[in-house]
């Protein structure tokens, strides 16, 4: 468990060492014998334990972080002192392995960065020991994201590579979103080429065979997959300027659907789309869809427990800032992102 308050960041080997380390033959899982069996019914609340501490975090980000935590160290007692077969005991590591990455993206939205990794890196070994390649290509894909978030670029391209590799016998649903999340490492190198191989890998495979996909892979849709090459798209045209006109003109479309989703299911993501919707209208120079997009984001920052989110609202409003002379719209949002983001998320 992860009890100091604290922890340094990672980078270079210590980061990505692990990730390659991962993609060994797991061990088996033995049979424990105990006074303690694993009932049916446990496993089982155990399984929607995890659905919903994932549903938690759609729809709230990181609130229930502490809740989270509290499940994941329940059942790795669980583990350590209960009696269970082989398939039972895959089952209840691959519980824990999501529970620490849910944990980690958690603890990734309250820029608790070095705490991130280390659930991601627990995440890892419990998806290990568990046999479950999809599970742990999703894990390093969060990790690369996360890389890229950090500007650790060669970092975040190596764990995309591994995130590949472990997907590589996975349903089509989840090959798509790991190369669908590629694109995001490859948008913070500024590699264009990259950023369009990762797409079209994505888009093709999306347009194959609905084949058997894991349940926690449901919210892999066109919209997600979408809304992922959207950011790509905008985080590249930081990059490449000349470029930076079209690849704004492309993202739109692509962040809209998520962007507007007035569902509580995704309201995380949609607070991030939004914001980010709004900076590529306002790139575009159309500030009145900037502003309908910043507005939407506003209304539901205060459902969601995000830091990252916020820092987004405040890049908007550094960029709408150059336009508050001429409009009173957007004074108007920028005193709504005053009210709602605190002092340093909008430097």
């Amino acid at each position: 468990m992860l009890a100091r308050r604290t922890f340094l960041v990672l980078g270079g080997a210590a980061l990505t060492g692990p990730a390659w380390q991962s993609l060994d033959i797991p061990v088996p899982i033995p049979e424990r014998g105990t006074s303690s069996q694993v009932p049916p019914p446990l496993l089982s609340l155990i399984e929607a334990t995890v659905t919903r501490a994932q549903q938690l975090d759609e729809e709230h980000g990181s609130a229930s972080a502490d809740f989270v935590a509290s499940q994941f160290a329940s059942v790795a007692h669980v583990v350590r002192t209960s009696s269970y077969d082989a398939q039972t005991g895959r089952r209840l590591c691959t519980a824990l392995a999501q529970l620490a990455q849910t944990s980690g993206w958690m603890a990734q939205e309250a820029v608790q960065d070095g705490r991130a990794q280390r659930w991601y890196h627990l995440a890892l070994r419990a998806a290990h020991s568990a046999g479950d390649r999809g599970v742990k290509a999703s894990i390093l894909a969060l990790m690369s994201n996360h890389a890229t978030a950090l500007g650790q670029h060669r970092e975040a391209l190596q764990l995309s590579a591994a995130a590949a590799e472990a997907a590589s016998h996975a349903p089509a649903a989840v090959q798509a979103l790991i190369a669908a999340r590629s694109a995001l490492a490859h948008a913070g190198a500024g590699d264009l080429m990259g950023v369009e191989r990762a797409h079209d890998r994505a888009m093709t495979l999306r347009a194959g065979p609905d084949d058997e996909r894991p349940q926690w892979a449901g919210y892999v849709t066109p919209t997600e997959l979408d809304a992922l090459a959207g950011r790509a798209l905008v985080m590249l045209a930081r990059h490449v300027p000349r470029r930076r006109n079209h690849l704004i003109q492309q993202a739109e479309p692509l962040l809209r659907q998520r962007a507007l989703d007035v569902s509580d299911a995704h309201r995380r993501s949609a607070l991030r789309h939004s914001a980010l919707l709004g900076l590529a209208h306002t790139a575009a120079g159309d500030l009145e869809q900037a502003v309908h997009a910043g507005r939407l984001a506003v209304r539901r920052l205060p459902m969601v427990t995000s830091i990252r989110c916020q820092s987004l609202l405040g890049e908007l409003r550094s960029e709408l800032a150059a336009h508050a002379q001429r409009s009173q719209d957007v004074r108007s949002l920028i005193a709504e992102i005053d009210t709602h983001v605190p002092g340093p998320s909008r430097r």
